[in-house]
């Protein structure tokens, strides 16, 4: 048994800082520029390979793998990865097609109060409140709330099970490493799935980062015929508490705190007219408004 344990800030649990709900009971930079973005394919990787002297397109690697992102020419892809979740954060999302970014609101434990977005507004354009009746609500009004994705971000450290290049080549140099990363979650399922597993290991009395997680990306089709992928969840092993693990949450937790930062430097920019938050990482500004959408 390990005698390390989680350091809490004062006057919040552990639990508090993870943004794990309880049922009943019981050194990397903080910058964006060390934290690793996943998402997963919704379409394969193509290519050309060479069949009896005949060039034949081909899929190298498959919809449904994951894609890890380390930096702009640093990517990986692996059908699937093993992680350890050390924080879990709610926000609203909407894409915006015309400037080829997303409104993103703050990030909190839930989605129960209205929430500050970065183009000023609350919830990403989403009405105010809990709504009885959604057909009763006026055409425009029922878009907002159907552009305006709930987004779960989990942030952990993970590993690819089996990673590889852009080309289907096995890449060696990211096996067996473990990578600090920020998940934004889009699909309903997917979310559904993890929270499935950590509801589990709340009631063992476990944190999630006291197991690791199996993550595999799985294809559905849509009602348009569509393929789209998710993913499944599923508890792998135990693990006990790490050295270091306490400087990675609160790495994680400063993370958290300077996107928030921004996104209300950016709605008092709107509603103050002055702003006075200024932030020289570039790459974490970026991040909020280049993000690739991910399920």
């Amino acid at each position: 048994m390990s005698d390390i344990a989680l350091v809490p800030n004062e006057g919040t649990s552990i639990a508090e800082m993870m943004g794990i709900p309880q049922l009943g009971g019981s050194s990397a930079s903080s910058s964006q520029s060390s934290l690793a973005n996943l998402s997963v394919l919704n379409d394969a990787i193509m290519g050309v390979v060479e069949v009896n002297g005949k060039k034949v397109k081909t899929e190298i690697v498959p919809g449904t793998s994951f894609k890890l992102r380390l930096s702009e020419d640093n990517i990986v892809y692996s059908d699937a990865v093993t992680i350890r979740t050390f924080a879990v954060r709610q926000r609203w999302c909407k894409w915006l097609d015309e400037e080829k970014n997303y409104i993103k609101s703050v990030m909190a434990t839930d989605l129960k109060t209205d929430l500050k977005d970065s183009k000023g507004g609350f919830n990403c354009g989403r009405p105010a409140g809990y709504v009885a009746d959604f057909h009763s609500l006026p055409a425009n009004i029922q878009q907002a709330m159907r552009t305006s994705r709930r987004t779960q971000v989990l942030l952990g450290t993970l590993k690819l099970n089996n990673p590889v290049d852009s080309e289907g080549n096995v890449s060696p140099d990211h096996t067996d490493e473990w990578y600090p990363f920020v998940y934004e979650i889009r699909s309903g399922e997917s979310i559904k799935s993890i929270n499935d597993v950590n509801s589990s290991l709340s009631r063992k009395n476990l944190l999630p980062i006291q197991s690791t997680v199996t993550l595999t990306g799985v294809e559905r089709i849509g009602s348009s015929g569509k393929p789209y992928a998710v993913f499944e969840a599923m508890e792998d092993k135990p693990c006990e508490i790490q050295e270091g693990d306490n400087e990675t949450l609160k790495n994680f937790m400063d993370w958290i705190n300077k996107q928030n930062e921004w996104v209300l430097s950016e709605w008092n920019s709107v509603n103050l007219s002055s702003g006075d938050f200024t932030m020289d990482d570039s790459d974490l500004i970026n991040s909020m408004v280049n993000v690739e959408e991910s399920v």
